[in-house]
């Protein structure tokens, strides 16, 4: 199961949040500021039941469109 993660880095001397994805033996950092749009992501992953060797392809996606 895909579960949102938060992590806090600097970008441009600011403290900023970011979104990513994790599952029991992945996890994926940094894919947005948008906690909101991850969330949604993370829906679509779980509904299709993406596995974790076709998530950065996923990911890939999600941040080109």
């Amino acid at each position: 199961m895909w579960k949102v993660n938060e992590k806090e880095i600097v970008m441009d001397g600011k403290l900023v949040k970011t979104y990513g994805i994790k599952s029991e033996n992945a996890e994926i950092n940094d894919i947005s500021t948008y906690k909101a749009e991850v969330e949604k992501f993370a829906d679509v992953l779980n509904k299709q039941n993406a596995s974790e060797i076709h998530v950065y392809d996923l990911i890939n996606d999600f941040i080109e469109r």
